[in-house]
């Protein structure tokens, strides 16, 4: 039997994929999506990352620099402590024999400056509550020997300003004793400087001075550890310090509770009240008879 001249064709179809132009179309169009999904999402990590590092680091600023400010503190009242050590020294130097040749007045001023330089101790305690109470703050930072250490910065901190308080309560508690059993007349200075409890107080001024030297100096060392366990400079720390302790002028005048002082009230801004008072004053002058 005689085969027929039939040639098979493929469908259109087939034709083009054979050729391969459809399909490359369609591996380009899902490598495409498939990146872009890619880069949408991986975009997102990265920004969220990037934020979670920012955050972190900004929360490690604010705690490191609220040490470094309660250092500072401690510097400035150190200061303070040595001019009165300076004041107590030479005051327990004058011979007790020849205190009553003194001008009181000589000496008074020395002594109120002595009492005024004399104050507490106090750190601003906003950082170290949104620390230690904020889980997420914690998880944030994902590095616990950094938390333990800023931990005992805190405690350090809080130990340090409850025994200096302490300290100054019992020293204005003993110069208020002896200056309120004085008698009228009595001479202040040769008073004050026969007492033996107030010589010891004047006295206590050089160990207290050296003891805020050093406790100024060892809380930097503790924050110097928290630096290098979170990974920022010395200097970005006290550059984010120096910025938060600058004084924001303001084209105002600041407000004192003395400005807005008045007089004893007008009876005219009672005039709601006028019968009553009125009443009031005639039975209280007798006009009339209750």
């Amino acid at each position: 039997m005689k085969r027929l001249p039939i040639k098979f064709r493929m469908p259109k179809s087939a034709r083009t994929w054979a050729h391969g132009s459809t399909w490359r179309e369609m591996i380009l169009t899902i490598v495409a999506t498939t990146i872009s999904i890619v880069l949408t999402f991986g975009t997102a990590a990265l920004l969220e990352r990037c934020q979670r590092i920012e955050d972190r680091k900004m929360s490690a600023m604010m705690v490191m620099s609220n040490i470094e400010n309660f250092s500072r503190t401690v510097d400035v009242m150190s200061k303070r402590i040595a001019r009165c050590d300076s004041i107590g020294t030479w005051m327990r130097s004058l011979p007790k024999d020849s205190l009553d040749m003194i001008h009181p007045k000589e000496v008074e001023d020395l002594i109120n400056e002595m009492l005024s330089l004399v104050d507490y101790l106090t750190h601003d305690k906003t950082a170290e509550n949104i620390f230690s109470n904020s889980i997420e703050t914690w998880k944030n930072m994902g590095n616990f020997q950094f938390i333990d250490n800023v931990g005992k910065c805190f405690s350090e901190m809080n130990a340090d300003e409850s025994n200096w308080n302490q300290w100054v309560n019992e020293y204005e508690a003993t110069i208020s004793d002896v200056i309120s059993q004085m008698k009228p007349g009595e001479h202040t200075i040769t008073k004050l400087l026969n007492d033996n409890v107030f010589r010891q107080k004047i006295e206590d001024f050089h160990v207290r001075k050296y003891w805020l030297d050093y406790v100024a100096a060892n809380i930097r060392y503790l924050n110097s550890k928290n630096m290098k366990l979170i990974g920022i400079e010395e200097s970005e720390v006290m550059a984010f310090t120096d910025e938060r302790s600058r004084d924001i002028q303001v084209p105002m005048k600041e407000p004192k509770q003395i400005d807005f002082r008045t007089d004893t009230l007008n009876p005219d801004s009672l005039t709601t009240l006028r019968p009553i008072i009125q009443h009031i004053d005639s039975i209280i002058h007798g006009k009339i008879r209750p």
